[in-house]
């Protein structure tokens, strides 16, 4: 088989691994492409972007109907933000919602459009603080009774299940940690 045409499998969507065989196979069971250089495989589909793309447009999706929120705004919550400058303090914050940190931009082959769509995150306005701190960036929860509002404290934070892992996974580096 000629070495263009390997590439191109390997390139191709459409190839998996065999795990019995320990060999790359083609998931439309085609053997490995092996005809001349001028012929095509008729499944073939790259997994990369290959220029020249025709776009027929720009399918936005930076509106009321594309950013959904999974929370309520409005909603009182406690929050304690891992940058050191807060002091390992829980702070009374309001959340905004789910707010746009980034855009994810992809080719849709079957419509040949760019779609864009918000990366978005919770966003909790604090106003002590008088700025806007994302959930990526401290640990928070919602307040729903009176009980609710202590402070998140770091037991809080070493019972979180990804934490536990974390600490288990490289113990040396948790002896080193401060609680944040």
């Amino acid at each position: 088989m000629g070495c263009r045409t390997m590439e191109k499998c390997n390139k191709c969507k459409k190839q998996t691994f065999d795990y019995r065989t320990m060999q790359p196979k083609c998931s439309m069971n085609m053997e490995q492409f092996d005809k001349s250089g001028d012929e095509d495989c008729q499944h073939y589909k790259s997994r990369y972007i290959e220029y020249p793309l025709t776009i027929q447009g720009i399918q936005n999706n930076f509106t009321k109907d594309g950013m959904r929120s999974l929370y309520e705004c409005g909603k009182l919550v406690k929050i304690n933000p891992c940058g050191k400058e807060y002091g390992n303090k829980t702070y009374l914050g309001i959340l905004l919602g789910d707010l746009p940190i980034g855009a994810f931009v992809s080719f849709h082959h079957d419509d040949q459009k760019l779609h864009i769509t918000p990366h978005c995150n919770p966003a909790i306005f604090v106003p002590e603080l008088k700025k806007i701190i994302y959930g990526y960036e401290s640990w928070w929860g919602e307040i729903e009774s009176p009980e609710d509002f202590k402070e998140i404290t770091s037991e809080d934070i070493n019972n979180v299940w990804y934490v536990k892992l974390l600490k288990a996974m490289f113990p040396e580096e948790d002896e080193l940690s401060d609680g944040n």
